[in-house]
């Protein structure tokens, strides 16, 4: 956000015009060290999320689809056919991966989660943080040039991550 933020104000609420919670504060970069520059929020709807996994499991359960990721360029776009500069390229699917099971590729283009568009890695990674371990979700990508829907794609927990290394 461009928000004024000072030091000191990790965790304080970020609020809209309207005085609703959109995030809490975490940090900014000012090259002065004031409160000029850009500060970063946690979003309020993750923030939600958190406190229902604490309450109900006392940890945060963290899912992930297990796949090496990139956002799409305007050369790869180019490369791939695609109709915009948009989308999430996956370089690598790891095995015994939610991705994997859910027959995900290397070289498809992700380009929505649950019907809401994912252009970029960090907005992916949003979208899934959304999410708890054994929850589904539905994928909208690009696979040789044509649009899929890849339904009840079965997310695993963060646990997992280590075997994909």
């Amino acid at each position: 956000t461009d928000a004024v933020v000072n030091p000191g104000n990790s965790g304080g609420a970020l609020v809209n015009t309207r005085g609703e919670l959109i995030g809490i504060n975490t940090a900014i970069i000012s090259e002065s060290g004031g409160y000029e520059g850009y500060s970063f929020a946690v979003p309020s709807n993750l923030v939600k999320k958190v406190i229902r996994d604490l309450r109900e499991f006392g940890e945060v359960q963290r899912a992930i689809l297990g796949v090496n990721i990139r956002t799409v360029d305007a050369s790869l776009a180019e490369n791939l056919s695609l109709p915009s500069v948009a989308g999430i390229y996956i370089d690598r699917v790891h095995a015994n991966s939610s991705a994997e099971a859910a027959g995900l590729r290397t070289r498809d283009v992700i380009v929505g989660i649950n019907g809401v568009k994912t252009g970029s890695v960090p907005e992916l990674q949003e979208q899934v943080a959304r999410y708890r371990p054994g929850e589904t979700i539905t994928l909208d990508l690009y696979r040789n040039g044509r649009k899929i829907r890849k339904y009840d794609v079965k997310l695993m927990p963060l646990s997992n991550a280590s075997t994909f290394r």
